[in-house]
């Protein structure tokens, strides 16, 4: 299992506006194949939270990621790590939104 501590660098992406008005949610089940430094080499939706647009922002904002690379397993570099990604709305961000919101998400990464 993965905690934060073990992240050098994990910002939550920019939250569009359009989902905010859709008042879109779901989970997006991502696979991050690392380099040995922390850096995501690459990033697949395993399971689709059936809105492509959730999927692109939980794929795109991953990217960004780096792991601290005495965090890095050889399983890492190999067969990838995967995290689900909840994407949901809080009624007080909808309220008060200005552009851009970070995306709201919690990670669930026991499988």
């Amino acid at each position: 299992m993965v905690n934060a501590a073990e992240w050098s660098a994990k910002p939550a992406p920019p939250l569009p506006l359009t989902i905010l008005d859709q008042q879109w949610q779901g989970s997006v089940t991502i696979r991050l194949m690392l380099e040995q430094s922390g850096r995501v080499r690459d990033v697949q939706v395993v399971r689709s939270s059936g809105i492509s647009a959730l999927d692109e922002i939980a794929r795109e904002g991953a990217a960004k990621w780096r792991l601290d690379p005495a965090s890095v397993r050889a399983s890492d570099v190999t067969r990838g790590r995967e995290h689900i990604i909840k994407f949901y709305q809080d009624a007080r961000v909808r309220k008060t939104y200005a552009p851009p919101v970070a995306a709201r998400w919690v990670e669930r990464t026991n499988f």
